[in-house]
């Protein structure tokens, strides 16, 4: 039961929540609740419909307006769940006869739509450039359509996806990127468009260039906004080809009034609150590099709130999950399948409810298990 300000409840015991993905705590945000409560009252509670019928309300229209400023694009889709709007735009966008180039760690999500679409697939190591530049390079000769499709921030391991070096392989080699933005929205970007608003606003990449090979961003209402639904940021052409294509929204009753008007808070509260996305990325800097100083194996890009630490061994993971939680830390123990094998983790996601005396304490928890494990040794 989520109590808000970084807490929860389990079995009647109250929990600092270091495992949710709600990285603002809007969920609970009194703003946004009441956002969600007066929409209920004049609309209803449910679309009612699909979109394509009679499920396309007022609420709708205003979230869909809110987010096509907010990532600067032609048109907006709505979507039931992130996951729908990944398998649905790549099914409907990539044909058969493309080819699709994965990265090894992408969202089931992603990997599905891949597959939905009947489209080659070819799967590349994580980040790995090298090899995905020998393959961008031999399907030359193929005289196919040719994707990239990656997450933009990694939700396992909080790394980045090298953007500036992919779009310019999709440049050398007229290819397009797919690129899910599911943990960067709210997190990344002046006001948390994202990963690749941010490098677009620092000068890294152009509005031009980012149109011309990132035609697809997808992006999720259920992290860092809060609410629920995702939704597809594109041209108007795109968007409108995907009203009519998209068989996951077609047959789908349409995001509800509540989750639309909570979305449509929530940006408003990032584009007015510019500072909690700061103050959420430098304390995750200030953990991580506590974290490594103190001799643990921490993954992922400095600022990312999602802190992987790595403990390799499942029982290991397990256990310290259960002390932690008995202490007062809810954190998630993340293992295989969900992970490669031997790569089992405590899955620490930062929250900007979180404060850094909180903060400190849990890493004085987390020393105190690795002294107690290392005098087991």
């Amino acid at each position: 039961e989520p109590l808000g300000q970084g807490r929860c409840r389990i079995e009647g015991r109250e929990l600092w929540d270091f495992s949710s993905n709600d990285y603002h705590g809007f969920s609970l945000h009194p703003v946004i609740q009441s956002a969600a409560i007066k929409a209920i009252e004049h609309y209803g509670v449910g679309a009612r419909a699909s979109v394509l019928i009679s499920g396309w309300t007022p609420a709708h229209q205003e979230l869909s307006d809110a987010l096509r400023n907010f990532e600067s694009v032609g048109d907006i889709l709505l979507c039931s769940s992130g996951y729908v709007a990944c398998q649905g735009s790549i099914d409907s966008l990539v044909n058969e006869d493309d080819l699709i180039f994965c990265d090894r760690l992408n969202h089931a999500c992603l990997i599905d739509g891949c597959r939905l679409s009947k489209a080659k697939l070819r799967i590349y190591r994580h980040e790995d450039l090298t090899t995905l530049r020998r393959e961008l390079k031999k399907s030359q000769s193929e005289k196919v359509r040719r994707w990239i499709v990656t997450e933009t921030v990694f939700g396992m391991d909080g790394t980045l996806a090298p953007l500036i070096e992919l779009v310019q392989l999709a440049e050398e080699f007229d290819t397009y990127l797919i690129c899910d933005e599911a943990h960067a929205t709210g997190v990344y970007g002046s006001c948390g468009q994202g990963l690749i608003a941010q490098l677009r606003e620092q000068g890294d990449l152009t509005a031009e260039l980012i149109e011309r090979r990132i035609p697809i961003r997808i992006g999720t209402l259920s992290k860092a906004l809060g609410s629920q639904g995702g939704f597809v940021a594109s041209s108007a052409e795109t968007i409108q080809l995907l009203w009519n294509t998209s068989r996951p929204l077609m047959f789908s009753t349409g995001l509800s009034i509540a989750a639309c008007a909570a979305a449509t808070a929530a940006i408003e509260q990032l584009q007015e609150h510019p500072q909690k996305i700061s103050s959420l990325r430098n304390s995750a800097s200030q953990f991580r590099r506590h974290l490594k100083d103190s001799g643990f194996e921490v993954w992922g890009e400095e600022n990312s709130p999602i802190i992987p630490v790595v403990l390799w061994d499942e029982e290991r993971t397990m256990s310290w999950a259960k002390e932690l939680e008995a202490q007062g830390y809810l954190v998630g123990a993340i293992r295989p399948p969900t992970v490669p094998n031997g790569t089992a983790r405590l899955r620490i996601s930062l929250s900007s409810a979180h404060s850094e005396e909180l903060i400190e304490k849990l890493i004085i928890a987390l020393r105190a298990l690795q002294t107690k494990t290392a005098d087991k040794t």
